[in-house]
């Protein structure tokens, strides 16, 4: 559905006027050579990261978006959107021409939209992920800019009762419900397409004081958000100002400031810089600020995301959405997602872009920030024992790259025997990408205090992330065979899900059937097992020692529960120990059957409780490329 038709940056000014892809070397301890492209264009970008500075903790801004979720909330499936760590959605509801197309009353299709509200809010605020929603009331409304020329606005002619009636049905519903929520009083009022006022006018002024007061009244506690503006501040500086005099006088002040960056060059940092010193300007407390659309049509690439993104981590913002430009229920997280053509889903340049960002936990550490046109944030994360780096360029830079990580003495957690292994994965705008590609992977040694990263910009926006976590010997790469059904072990649809159970599928040489088997020390024949998700390991779940307990992936603890000893019984073959419980690696209950989940059991010779591991083997390159294979995903969209 498509009613919420969005303007090209020109005809906006015109209106406004009027989320281990672990391709493994086959020998962890050497980096993969990069050859950039021949049309390498730029002088070399340098970055940096200084661990030994933080500057406050990793919130995960950015991680949010304007509709994308189907109206009953249940797809994507998890898969798709747990592993983005998600903190902030909004939507209004696109299933009917809302209070509009019932006439200006609270009827069939205006409760149809505050039904699907209920149904995402439940989902993204109530669940594992906590994140915030936004509720757009002017498109539950009606005017999202699929509305008749004749529709009446609140407060025509100064009456405003209608709105009232509008705004206590709408949000006492909501409230009633128990969901939280907050209230996005009306969209882009600064667009004729949904305002036809005039947003520096009486009547919008009367719209929101009207609106501001009564969800106040009869919503205690809840937030409200505004102006929501398409311009940012600065390019409307008279709006904004008389905005915020006006608000400032009447008191409805919003709790949040909201505006979009959806336009070129709108930079989150230098954007919420300039709003925070408006406030102050003003007299008016620092108000959190809310990016509730970012990201240009033209600019949503995997490099361009990843500029916004790191950009978004130092900017001073509570939380980002990125703009919908096809909206709005197509259950596709704006695009990040796309059909595989076999019922299911796939993974983009995107996705895996706001993946990786993900990742950024713990503390934000001092960096580089915007070296040219290319950006970089970072974060270290001691119970984690990694750190993390996003990097994007702006405007399509190809050329060499490097990336110095300083300050590695103020964070002895990260190293192993003063080692670290760094690995760069390059994340280049592909539709559909199952998993990313290790373009270095190097064990280096921490007594210099610094390391220096090549990496190449092979391709317009391209994205990377680096991953330090501890450094151990290097080991080898493998599929891992079971003997009784000739099944690979297997992660399930590429899902990069904490805890997410491995199972057996058929060989396909596919990225999520390849491991890397690193041993905990030299010489020792017990291993860290990394499948393709980045600094994720192969756990025992909950560190169990009960016999039946799942064999799942989990972000690298490194504890006993992650080392298995391979347990050689035949050329090749092997049982697979958990240290932690002696128990091996099994198909439950023997099983021969493709999908059957892994789990841990009693070791015996049997066929289904040995492996072939052989280093080297299935394992496929292309330039140091992960290979994608083309295998339908069993997960629906």
């Amino acid at each position: 559905m498509g009613r919420r038709t969005r303007q090209g940056r020109l005809a906006m000014a015109g209106a406004i006027a009027a989320g281990s892809a672990i391709a493994l070397a086959l020998a962890l301890a050497l980096a993969i050579p990069l050859l950039g492209p021949a049309e390498s264009a730029g002088a070399a970008e340098s970055l940096s990261v200084n661990l030994a500075s933080t500057t406050g903790t990793a919130t995960a801004v950015g991680e949010g978006f304007l509709y994308g979720v189907s109206q009953d909330a249940t797809q994507p499936a998890d898969q798709f959107i747990a592993p983005l760590g998600i903190t902030a959605f909004r939507g209004g509801g696109h299933a009917s021409r809302g209070w509009i197309g019932d006439g200006y009353t609270y009827g069939a299709g205006a409760r149809a939209d505050v039904s699907e509200v209920i149904a995402q809010a439940r989902r993204f605020s109530q669940t594992s992920y906590h994140a915030q929603y936004q509720v757009i009331l002017s498109d539950i409304y009606g005017a999202d800019g699929g509305q008749p020329s004749s529709t009446t606005y609140p407060c025509d002619n100064g009456n405003c009762s209608n709105w009232v009636s509008f705004i206590d049905s709408v949000v006492g519903a909501l409230q009633s419900s128990g969901v939280k929520v907050t209230y996005d009083i009306w969209n882009e009022p600064d667009i004729s397409l949904f305002w036809t006022r005039g947003v520096d006018s009486t009547q919008y002024f009367q719209m929101w004081d009207t609106a501001a007061r009564e969800i106040r009244r009869i919503a205690s506690g809840a937030l409200i958000a505004g102006p929501s503006a398409a311009a940012t501040p600065q390019q409307n500086p008279s709006e904004w100002q008389t905005w915020l005099a006006h608000v400032k006088t009447a008191g409805t002040l919003p709790d949040e400031i909201s505006n979009h960056n959806e336009g070129d060059g709108d930079d989150p940092v230098t954007v919420a810089q300039a709003i925070d010193n408006d406030l102050a300007a003003n007299g008016i407390a620092r108000i959190p600020l809310s990016s509730n659309e970012f990201l240009p049509q033209n600019q949503q690439t995997a490099g361009q995301s990843a500029w916004y993104l790191a950009r978004f981590a130092q900017s001073g913002y509570a939380n980002a959405m990125r703009g919908n430009w096809n909206c709005c229920e197509t259950p596709n997280l704006t695009g990040v997602i796309v059909p595989n053509g076999s019922g299911g889903g796939s993974y983009t340049g995107q996705w895996w872009t706001f993946r990786a960002y993900a990742d950024l936990t713990g503390s934000l550490v001092s960096t580089s920030g915007e070296a040219g046109t290319t950006a970089i944030s970072a974060a270290a994360d001691s119970s984690r024992r990694r750190v993390v780096a996003i990097i994007g360029d702006e405007n399509g830079f190809t050329g060499a790259a490097s990336t110095t990580l300083s300050g590695l003495s103020s964070v002895p957690w990260l190293a192993n025997n003063g080692s670290v292994n760094v690995t760069v994965y390059r994340i280049p705008d592909q539709s559909p990408l199952n998993s990313p590609q290790v373009v270095f992977n190097q064990v280096m040694s921490t007594s210099g205090g610094s390391v220096t990263v090549p990496f190449t910009f092979q391709a317009a926006h391209d994205a990377f992330a680096i991953y330090v976590t501890p450094g151990f010997p290097a080991g080898f790469a493998s599929t891992v065979v079971n003997q009784g059904s000739g099944l690979c072990v297997d992660e399930f649809d590429w899902t990069t899900v904490a805890l997410a159970q491995f199972d057996q599928w058929t060989c396909n040489g596919g990225t999520n059937q390849q491991f890397s088997f690193v041993p905990i020390a030299a010489g020792s024949s017990t291993y860290l097992i990394h499948p393709m998700t980045p600094a994720y390991c192969l756990d025992v779940s909950g560190a169990s020692t009960a016999s039946g307990a799942p064999i799942a992936q989990y972000p690298c603890n490194y504890h006993s529960n992650e080392q298995f000893a391979l347990r050689a019984v035949g050329s090749n073959i092997y049982q697979v120990v958990a240290q932690n419980s002696g128990l091996c690696v099994i198909p439950s209950g023997d099983s021969t059957a493709v999908d059957a989940p892994l789990v841990q059991a009693s070791c015996t010779t049997a066929a289904t409780r040995t492996w072939k591991i052989q280093p080297g083997s299935l394992y496929r390159t292309d330039g140091g490329a992960s290979v994608l294979t083309a295998r339908p995903r069993r997960v629906q969209l």
